[in-house]
């Protein structure tokens, strides 16, 4: 069997654009810190699930057979109580982390459990389901559990079906590897290992895919600053995985940073990591991003319009007459019903002409009403439709028109997770796929109390494979 020493005496005692990155504030958990190890919070209600060595509540830390504290699963929620998650689970060896599907009502964490005949009780993958009470049943362990194996820091995917975790099994890429099942026919899929794009002859650890695709894991076996655990992440395409990209300040940082997780829009979200001390301890990820909760589309301006008298439309003869449209008293511009590009906004008086070729005179003048092309009040996006995945785009909000509207800021989500500021920026996205770009114009605010307001728009936009 494939034993990483270093890593199974970690898991023992868990010792271990502007970029979007510069959008968040890592903040202390405070509430949940002991100064003993807290690692891996996930969202939960209206609190947090995660794993601590601490007994601080009065709870009895399980200890392994040298006396060392072993982790426990824990619940804080927002009134500051904090309780064992489910009591029922402490087996007086290693629990946890839990990951739940995106409905809460299904849930996977790890668990050391002895089994006859292995050298070290191995760590396993464990599945419940909450009734209607609120109560956890139907425990089941995970079939490719390996009694030669630890299998730790389960994802359970939004929808539930796909289960990503990090495992020692025997034949994999270096110490522990990040590997995916699938539930098909109400049955998990042999764990399929994610190849070298992912894991590397290090250890790949702490899992968490994103309901958008991105899978983020802590890692110690890529070119990073220290030589420790950081931040990586990458996303599957046309069923490959993309090279993981490391995250950027201050998410990783010189220490260890281990496990991430983040909200849907990718505004909020929690980091385990030692940057403070010398254990591991929860921070949570804030931004001053504002809601882009009322965008619409951006709507374009036409300018070019066929101008055209329905009433004369079944009169029309050009062999005994000749046709034009006079256009502010000053062009004309032939034809019954041209297409004419205007140059501008404004009001346009049009007026169709009839000229009687044979008596050599107009006989009728018929008046189109006044055409008005006015801008849409809306914060406008330039940028291209189609979009080479690799190659730095601009991203243009200049032509953003908010009559009354006292713009201070210009905040650019792009639909990948990344953000950008300022009136034009750029942007590169690193993979293919179909994004929305929204652009959200925050109002100057009056007062420090004041919450200004914010107009946004969005635009699709479609990255392509370089090459296509």
């Amino acid at each position: 069997m494939k034993r990483a020493s270093l890593l199974i005496a970690s898991l023992l005692i868990l010792v271990p654009l502007a970029s979007a990155q510069d959008y968040y504030k890592v903040v202390k958990h405070s509430r949940i810190s002991t100064g003993r190890d807290e690692a891996a919070a996930v969202p939960f209600e209206d609190g947090l699930v995660y794993i601590t060595e601490s007994n601080s509540v009065g709870a009895s830390s399980p200890t392994d057979s040298k006396g060392r504290k072993l982790f426990t699963i824990f619940y804080w929620n927002e009134g500051g109580k904090i309780e064992q998650f489910r009591p029922e689970l402490v087996s007086q060896e290693h629990e946890g982390p839990v990951s739940f599907s995106g409905d809460l009502n299904t849930m996977v964490f790890s668990q050391q459990r002895p089994v006859a005949g292995a050298q070290v009780d191995p760590l396993g993958l464990f599945f419940a389901e909450r009734n209607e009470n609120g109560t956890w049943v139907n425990e089941k362990a995970f079939e490719f559990n390996d009694k030669n194996a630890w299998l730790f820091a389960p994802s359970l995917s939004y929808d539930g079906r796909s289960l990503y975790f990090a495992a020692n099994y025997e034949g994999g890429l270096g110490g522990f590897d990040i590997y995916r099942s699938e539930l098909k026919g109400g049955a998990w899929t042999k764990p399929v290992n994610l190849g070298p794009k992912v894991n590397s002859e290090g250890n790949e650890l702490y899992p968490f895919i994103h309901p958008m695709g991105r899978l983020y894991f802590s890692t110690d076996g890529r070119d990073n600053n220290a030589g420790g655990f950081d931040l990586f992440f990458t996303t599957e395409v046309n069923g490959k995985w993309i090279e993981a990209v490391r995250l950027e300040s201050p998410l990783n940082t010189l220490s260890d940073d281990y496990h991430i997780w983040f909200d849907l829009d990718f505004k909020k979200g929690y980091l385990t990591s030692n940057r403070r001390s010398r254990t591991k301890e929860i921070f949570e990820l804030r931004t001053d991003l504002p809601e882009f909760s009322d965008s619409r589309p951006v709507q374009r301006t036409y300018y070019r319009y066929q101008l055209v008298d329905k009433r004369m439309l079944d009169s029309v003869d050009t062999e005994l007459f000749r046709y034009s449209w006079l256009i502010n008293d000053t062009l004309e511009v032939p034809g019954h019903q041209p297409i004419y590009l205007f140059p501008d906004t404004g009001t346009y008086h049009c007026e169709l002409r009839v000229f009687d070729m044979q008596l050599d005179t107009f006989r009728i003048s018929e008046t189109f009403k006044d055409l008005v092309i006015k801008l849409h009040e809306q914060a406008v996006i330039s940028c291209p439709d189609t979009i080479v995945a690799g190659n730095q785009v601009v991203f243009d909000g200049t032509k953003t028109y908010l009559p009354g509207f006292d713009d201070f800021k210009y905040i650019w989500d792009f639909g990948d997770g990344s953000y950008g500021e300022g009136r034009r920026t750029t942007h590169t996205y690193l993979y293919p796929g179909r994004f929305r770009v929204t652009l959200g114009v925050q109002e100057r605010p009056k007062n420090r109390r004041d919450d200004p307001a914010v107009r946004s728009n969005y635009k699709n936009v479609v990255v392509v494979e370089s090459g296509q």
